[in-house]
């Protein structure tokens, strides 16, 4: 943003807060955001060391929760973002950019070997974590069952309300607790594995950018950049056609409108569905390339201009400062850090047997232990990899689904 329009900006917001009439409509919102957000991010993006591990989408995810819990952001603006996220499902339009977007800007001949070769090297890891993260645990003297069933599986679990929510619900029915509680120790272990996630991702970025090799630069096969260089498509500069740009983002919403209409006969996760009709779409031809253009220039529109806004307005809404602060040990953190190092270790490794670069598999596999969606923007947006939420999407619900459902299955068991 041109100096010039930011302070012009600034002095808008500041105005607006002071007389409290700070707006949720969506022209406000931009402007808030904006100014909010952008100067975090050049700040994160500027010290030494901090901009290596993702300091950007830190600052922009946690900074506002603190300032939150603290009573020190204005009440009007506070309740004006709180709004705006609640009513507009910003996040969503987000992810179904980004991840429809990125689907149909691939080359065909690669989509679904991206997303099935996924799953191999994130069930090894995950095996590899559970076992990293039990060993670690029990060392630093925290019992077993606690462990399993408090600690690993909700970093793995797939975020909140599909992973630690029905985690909860089932605990709660089983041993007939208070749901309300633990649903209370199960979030701050979702965030501290979500921080990992992204300081290990943005470290993963560096050493791309220190050792070329071991990254694709976004693609995740080997054979994806050989595929993309004889692409002819991918090299051409994006289209400047308003008209095709419409058609494409209105095709995009209606997708997620379908998905979300499936979600209520099923009852599967709208996102989920989401990303395998996009798949069918693409490799059945069915898209017009007109669309797939608009689908790239509505997916890099919203890669570069919003990703700040909304982790700002994660950190407001979303992220639990209080309960993560409360929670705070150093064997827990111990535990699920080493964890998390242990999905990204297992996916760097095995990597180079499957024709990945370490880089973006590392990158995924870490992506099994986000928050959800949000945690997947955080995690590949501090890695500078958002062309990998389709296959961070696998990770983070396939990998949580199964997760949620062995962890409550036995867990069942035990207690009968």
């Amino acid at each position: 943003m041109p100096l010039p329009v930011f302070l012009i900006a600034a002095v808008c917001v500041i105005i607006l807060v002071v007389q409290g009439r700070v707006s949720s409509d969506l022209c406000i919102m931009s402007v808030v955001l904006a100014v909010c957000s952008y100067p975090l991010a050049e700040i994160g993006h500027r010290i030494p060391g901090f901009r290596s591990v993702g300091g950007a989408v830190i600052l922009n995810t946690f900074l506002p929760s603190a300032l939150v819990f603290y009573g020190l952001l204005p009440h009007p603006l506070e309740s004006a973002i709180t709004a705006f996220y609640k009513q507009s499902n910003f996040l969503y339009l987000f992810v179904t950019a980004v991840v429809v977007g990125s689907i149909f800007s691939m080359n065909r001949k690669t989509l679904l070997a991206n997303i099935i070769k996924v799953l191999n090297p994130l069930a090894v890891a995950s095996l590899v974590a559970f076992g990293v993260g039990m060993a670690v645990g029990l060392l630093c003297g925290l019992d077993a069952k606690y462990i399993l069933f408090f600690i690993l599986v909700p970093v793995m679990a797939g975020g909140v309300g599909e992973g630690a929510v029905p985690l909860a619900t089932g605990y709660a029915a089983i041993t007939h607790q208070s749901e309300a509680s633990l649903i209370g120790g199960l979030l701050p272990i979702v965030a501290m594995a979500n921080i990992c996630a992204i300081v290990i991702a943005g470290g993963l970025h560096t050493l791309g950018v220190r050792k070329p090799v071991l990254t694709g630069n976004g693609n995740l096969l080997i054979m994806d950049a050989e595929n993309d260089e004889a692409d002819p498509q991918v090299h051409l500069p994006l289209i400047s056609d308003p008209g095709r740009v419409a058609t494409s983002g209105l095709a995009l919403i209606t997708l997620y409108g379908v998905s979300s209409v499936i979600e209520h006969v099923i009852s599967f996760p709208a996102p989920l569905i989401m990303l395998f009709l996009a798949i069918m779409l693409k490799t059945g031809h069915l898209i017009p390339v007109s669309m797939e253009e608009g689908a790239r220039w509505i997916y890099r529109f919203f890669a570069t201009s919003c990703t700040y806004p909304l982790m700002f307005c994660i950190g407001v809404v979303l992220t639990p400062w209080q309960p993560l602060v409360a929670a705070f040990s150093p064997a827990i953190c111990i535990t699920v850090a080493c964890t998390v190092a242990a999905l990204a270790g297992t996916g760097f490794i095995m990597a180079r047997f499957l024709r990945m670069y370490p880089v973006e598999a590392a990158m995924i596999m870490v992506c099994h232990a986000s928050s959800g969606g949000a945690g997947d923007v955080a995690i590949l947006s501090a890695g500078e990899r958002l062309s990998l939420m389709a296959s961070a999407q696998v990770a983070t619900k396939i990998g949580g689904f199964v997760t949620v459902t062995l962890a409550l299955l036995v867990y069942a068991w035990l207690h009968h």
